[in-house]
């Protein structure tokens, strides 16, 4: 098992380094069939490398969104609609779902093997090593990143004319991707995976919200075993 999350692992490094991050296309058949799988889950917020990665944490191939209107637009939205100016606090903090993914084995019975959220945060959280992330490993995405096996967070800010009062005074964003049953392989293998995903994830929000500098998400995720 360790050996075929190394191979995994392998894959899922060589798709951020020649795959990109985002929606972008392949340089050869094969890439862009990939990238056009990705682009069918969560409305395009899954890029082809964490495509991969979920691939790596659920099991399977062949997955599925649970609800196929979830997109990153939606999430943006209602993320927005969340939010009020610092004058009137606070802020609504309730999870908005992104997406939740499923193998085509486990479509429909329990819960999603995956699950992707926003949330809105703020500046003391996003900055501290709070108890969220005390048994979770630091990587440097965003303003703070805290990745395990079996789950991770990704703590983002916003300056957007969507988002009123940030120029002033930045939003905070937090993304999570969790696992319903905890991934079998390598452990290195499965938080890379997981480091993937959430910052596909944050940076198509990022995006859809209007941060500037897309919240100071660079392209490419910053993977710690590859």
């Amino acid at each position: 098992m360790r050996e075929r999350g190394k191979a995994l692992s392998a894959v899922v490094v060589a798709g951020v380094l020649f795959g990109g991050v985002g929606c972008g296309g392949g340089t050869n058949g094969k890439e862009a069939g990939a990238t056009d799988v990705g682009a069918q889950l969560c409305g395009g917020a899954v890029s082809a490398p964490a495509r991969v990665a979920l691939g790596l944490l659920t099991g399977g191939s062949a997955l599925h969104p649970t609800d196929p209107g979830e997109n990153p637009g939606a999430a943006a939205d209602e993320l927005i609609a969340h939010w009020a100016p610092l004058s009137t606090p606070p802020h609504k903090r309730d999870p908005v779902g992104l997406c939740a993914i499923s193998t085509e084995k486990n479509l429909g019975a329990g819960p999603a093997d995956v699950r992707i959220e926003f949330r809105l945060s703020d500046a003391g959280e996003a900055e501290g090593d709070g108890a969220i992330a005390a048994s979770l490993e630091r990587y440097e995405m965003g303003v703070r990143a805290s990745v395990g096996t079996q789950r991770a967070y990704l703590w983002f800010s916003c300056v957007s004319d969507r988002l009123s009062g940030s120029r002033q005074t930045p939003a905070y964003l937090l993304a999570s991707v969790e696992s319903a049953r905890a991934p079998k392989g390598e452990a290195g293998a499965l938080k890379d995976a997981n480091a993937t995903v959430v910052h596909a994830a944050a940076r198509a929000v990022a995006q859809r919200l209007g941060c500037d500098g897309d919240g100071g998400l660079a392209p490419r995720p910053a993977l710690k075993h590859p």
